[in-house]
């Protein structure tokens, strides 16, 4: 299992590195950059909860890291159209640069591009069907 997890743990660095040029041109962090991923351009503008859950962190933690992106001319947050009680948060256009960017140099330049579609599929699964056991409670699976 720790070979397991260190690969992992690898796959992640090295996509972090790869990050690296579109963070510092953003001034951003990779977290941050987690966040800005989360933010769909074309659906609806998320809600700060919804955004909290989606980069598995607290509303708090959301707060700051949008603070940070909104000072940096990447999202706004406003309140919800829908719900006066709730913020969404929305890309600027700089933060539809941003996250095209990102997205574009994960899908190029991390240990995982150019993988066959059988194998990205495979690995998918596996890490969606954890996090999802996870989500319900299984900490681990047993042999």
């Amino acid at each position: 299992m720790s070979e397991a997890l260190f690969a992992v743990y690898d796959v992640v660095a090295r996509t972090e590195e790869a990050l690296a040029p579109a963070l510092r041109e953003y001034g951003i962090t990779a977290t941050t950059a987690h966040v800005l991923w989360t933010i769909d351009p074309g659906e609806p503008a998320p809600s700060m909860r919804t955004v909290a859950q989606r980069a598995h962190c607290s509303p708090q933690n959301v707060t700051f890291m949008c603070q940070q992106l909104e000072a940096r001319g990447l999202v706004e947050r406003r309140t919800s159209p829908t719900d006066k009680r709730q913020r969404v948060i929305e890309l600027t256009a700089r933060g539809r640069t941003a996250r095209e960017s990102i997205v574009a140099l994960v899908s190029t330049d991390s240990p995982l591009a150019n993988q066959p579609g059988a194998a990205l599929d495979a690995i998918t699964d596996l890490l969606s069907a954890r996090s999802r056991a996870v989500e319900q409670g299984a900490p681990h699976i047993d042999a």
